[in-house]
């Protein structure tokens, strides 16, 4: 009988254990967990970009090692860690039921809290026991909380309202705020009789609003409900913090509240910013963009949260600056964009495309086009702007077409000029990494250079050299100028026309000038004069030392006063001023036979003369020196000068030599040699009819 209720009792305890088991173990207490928020989202407009504030710490409620988790978000820049963090917002729910340890509980919030606060947080209160009390005005001025609204509270009977309390306190902070907002709980405290906010009416308000909770519950004469403290912390991204030791005085209870207000301090500054990259993004019709961010650590649960961030659609522009179109160039020409954006420069590109090839690709607004270093003909110019990850921003709304011409060198293979005479041979010259056809020379009278003549026509060889060769120059210059005589002078020229008859030339030479004389011809003796015996004169008074003098005299000054001259205009040549060019663009343009060259004045001193070092090179003409003048910016305004004693110029038709200081209007007209120089505004397309001289 014994054994079998034995079997039974047995049988009803197994029974018991395997139907009871499952439950607790489904109602296991949660357990402290890592936590991800993101609470606040600024747009940047210098980088396109939204920067997002966030708190980040594992299950100890401390901040996670940058090293030991990745974070995934489209277009993510960076991560850093925040130093100082910004201020928040908190609420204190503070427990004042008559089991708690009041006055314990306000020294531990007045030193271990309040002073380890920012400057700028702002802190609330509100009470509760039977009732909740209203939330107070935020404070910065922490003590002014503690003086006003802690010092000398009175522990109430009666039944607690915590999670009422709890959930008033997450509508006490301000509409549109986007500080980070917390809510710290002190109580001892659990559930009662009374109907109260539940924990997920609790949880759900919380969340919407981005607010953290942050319990700290401790034993005295009443116990928290730990578990559902835990949930909440849990459920919004704070962390819960437990005082169970059930032997315990005010004096234990006060110095783990000490602990755990440290800990909570600490917890606060577990913030990151992440910069996101929002090009490509659209905003959503109230200007918003939602990112889902996920922060996967190594050895913790993967985190994830999402944030609405503001987006300005940004406005970009990229245009080409005072740039003529349709300019043929022999030389270098300054290609200058303006860029109109909020973004900051150092986060951008500028794209230069010849003929939709991307020529140049750098932070630089300028693009310097070298007609040399590229074959001749027709080049669409077009610019673009980038930012760093290469995606386009704005586009030039033209393109400028520019043709590029190739500088011959023209010369005679001896070297020779003049008197040449049996076989000749000219010789064209350029870079012979340039391909180009076959040459044409012509020759024209310096006398009347309205008529021109072929001379023939030579083909370019790999070494870049294209050579014309006749076999007797005297006989062909004779065939062409039959009036021609000794002293006569002609002009030589070559050119590589263009595919069409409308195009300009391909390349084309400096004009070389020959004089040729009789194969055989003897120049006429020098007659020499006859001896004329002196005849001796009256004897006069000698006043030759005393002219000599005065002339002297004056001849010093006059050379003083020319040195004096020369030396200001040299200074003033070498010496730019500070004014900023004329926003009005000018232009010189060279005359040359048939050929025009523009040159578009884009710095304050262009060189001219017959070496190739010049700004402006006006060939091999004898009668031009390799530094004959310069064109000038000073004193607001453009100015012409000679750079030697020597050089001779007219201008407007007047002739002028040595240094002068002459102010140039437009329209202006420079004679060098043979070659007319028109100084104009670059506006001006067609300056044919300004000419008056006829060269």
């Amino acid at each position: 009988m014994i054994e079998s209720i034995f079997r039974r009792f047995t049988a009803v305890i197994l029974f018991a254990f395997f139907l009871i088991a499952p439950v607790r173990a489904q109602d296991e207490p949660p357990s402290p967990a890592a936590a991800f928020v993101a609470y606040d989202c600024v747009f940047q407009p210098q980088t396109n970009s939204v920067e997002i504030h966030a708190e980040l710490r594992d299950s100890d409620g401390v901040a996670m090692s940058p090293q030991t988790y990745t974070v995934s978000v489209d277009g993510m820049e960076s991560v850093r860690p925040v130093q100082p963090r910004p201020p928040l917002q908190m609420v204190i729910v503070l427990d004042i039921t008559d089991t708690v340890p009041i006055e314990q509980i306000v020294d531990a919030i007045s030193v271990n809290l309040m002073p380890k606060l920012n400057v700028l947080d702002e802190v609330a209160l509100i009470t509760f026991s039977e009732e909740v009390s209203p939330p107070t005005q935020f404070y910065t001025d922490k003590n002014r909380l503690i003086n006003e609204h802690m010092i000398d509270l009175n522990a109430l009977e009666g039944e607690n309202h915590l999670y009422d309390a709890i959930l008033s306190s997450l509508s006490a902070f301000p509409l549109g705020s986007n500080a980070r907002k917390t809510v710290l709980v002190l109580t001892d405290s659990g559930r009662r009789d009374a109907p109260q906010a539940t924990t997920q009416e609790i949880i759900d308000t919380a969340k919407r609003s981005k607010i953290e909770i942050y319990p700290i519950g401790f034993y005295s004469r009443d116990k928290p409900d730990e578990d559902e403290l835990q949930t909440l912390a849990n459920g919004t991204g704070g962390f819960a913090w437990l005082y169970t030791e059930e032997q315990n005085s005010r004096a234990t209870i006060g110095a783990a509240v000490n602990n755990f207000l440290d800990d909570y301090v600490r917890a606060l500054d577990n913030e990151i910013a992440l910069s996101v990259d929002m090009q490509g993004q659209t905003p959503d019709a109230t200007g918003q963009v939602l990112l889902d961010i996920t922060v996967t650590p190594n050895d913790e649960p993967v985190l994830t949260d999402s944030i609405s961030c503001p987006l300005e659609v940004l406005r970009h522009a990229i245009n080409f600056v005072q740039m003529p179109d349709n300019l043929i160039v022999s030389g270098r020409a300054d290609v200058a964009i303006s860029v109109d954006t909020p973004i900051n420069p150092d986060e951008l590109l500028v794209i230069f495309r010849a003929n939709d090839e991307i020529v140049q690709n750098s932070t630089d607004s300028t693009y310097t086009f070298n007609a040399a270093e590229v074959p001749p003909g027709y080049y669409s110019i077009g610019a673009q702007l980038w930012n760093r990850s290469n995606e386009t921003l704005a586009t030039t709304p033209t393109t400028i077409q520019i043709y590029a011409q190739q500088v011959l060198q023209l010369g005679t293979s001896s070297g020779a000029t003049q008197a040449l005479e049996g076989v000749t041979q000219f010789e064209a010259s350029h870079n012979p990494s340039i391909p180009l056809p076959e040459a044409r020379f012509t020759v024209t009278s310096v006398a009347d250079p309205t008529q021109i003549f072929d001379l023939g026509r030579a083909t370019f060889q790999p070494d870049g050299k294209a050579i014309l060769t006749l076999d007797d120059v005297y006989t062909r210059m004779q065939a062409l100028f039959p009036t021609m005589t000794d002293a006569s002078q002609f002009r030589v020229a070559a050119f590589v026309p263009g595919v069409s008859p409308d195009d300009p030339n391909m390349a084309f030479s400096n004009d070389l000038v020959i004089s040729v004389k009789q194969p055989g011809q003897v120049a006429a003796p020098t007659e020499i004069p006859p001896v004329v015996a002196s005849v001796p004169q009256p004897t006069a008074p000698n006043w030759t030392l005393p002219v000599a003098l005065v002339v002297l005299f004056a001849v010093a000054n006059i050379l003083l006063f020319r040195w004096a001259g020369r030396r200001r205009i040299l200074r003033i040549i070498n010496n730019p001023d500070d004014h900023e060019l004329s926003p009005q663009v000018m232009t010189v343009t060279v005359h040359r036979g048939d050929t025009r060259r523009p040159h578009t004045l884009t710095k304050k001193t262009i060189f001219i003369g017959r070496g190739s070092s010049n700004d402006i090179n006006l060939g091999d003409d004898p009668n031009i020196s390799r530094q004959h003048g310069v064109i000038m910016w000073r004193r607001r305004g453009w100015y012409y000068s000679n750079r030697k004693g020597q050089a001779v110029v007219r201008i407007n038709g007047k002739r002028y030599r040595g240094f002068i200081f002459y102010k140039l209007e437009p329209v202006t007209e420079i004679e060098i040699g043979a070659t007319l120089l028109l100084f104009h505004s670059s506006a001006q397309q067609d300056v044919s009819d300004f000419i008056k001289t006829n060269l």
